[in-house]
């Protein structure tokens, strides 16, 4: 006489019958879902006999669950994790890189930046305060948390004249001749008294 083969929980015949093996114990397909099934941690629903389980520091998700918690990329056949939580390999660069001061997202590897006293931008977010065109990697000059662009810098901060309201390229010759008296300086300029 042969040894009977039957479910360990409900103890139906599994002869002929598709059939788990969990810890040991043989079951049927319709008490493994019931009974030892593993929750999918996303859905909350059982991963049943039918479904692909996937786990990962002792949690269980369907194959269809498994996506990045930010971007929700599948991550089946994926590289994956940031420390405890689930991440696809661009979300974590993504995560990881510095933000742009200008636009607030961040700069990924291969992107133009631009630098300045351990702030960094965009290269196309780092714009003039005043014309907010982009300076980029040209020059530019910073007034406390402002940058300013050759132009506008010269427009807003340049000294002018009194008289003619015109910019002065070079420091007046009277302001030369008042810091060091004594000397005698000559002025190309039209009109200056030497």
């Amino acid at each position: 006489m042969s040894e009977r083969f039957d479910c360990f929980y409900c103890r139906d015949s599994l002869q002929g019958k598709k059939y788990v093996q969990k810890e040991g114990r043989h079951c049927c397909v319709k008490c493994f879902d019931k009974i030892c099934a593993n929750t999918c941690i996303e859905c909350k629903k059982p991963i049943g006999a039918d479904s692909k389980e996937l786990h990962f520091k002792n949690r269980y998700w369907h194959d269809t669950c498994f996506r990045c918690v930010k971007c929700y990329k599948s991550l089946v056949d994926e590289p994956f994790a940031k420390d405890n939580k689930v991440w696809c390999g661009d979300c974590t660069t993504a995560e990881d890189a510095p933000k742009c001061k200008g636009c607030f997202k961040p700069i990924i590897a291969g992107d133009q930046n631009v630098e300045y006293k351990k702030m960094v931008w965009h290269k196309d977010c780092f714009t003039c305060s005043q014309c907010k065109k982009v300076i980029g990697s040209g020059s530019f000059f910073p007034k406390g948390d402002d940058f300013y662009c050759v132009s506008c810098h010269e427009n807003k901060f340049a000294k002018t004249c009194a008289k003619c309201k015109n910019d002065l390229e070079e420091e007046p010759v009277w302001l030369t001749m008042k810091m060091s008296p004594g000397t005698i300086t000559v002025s190309n300029a039209p009109g200056v008294p030497v």
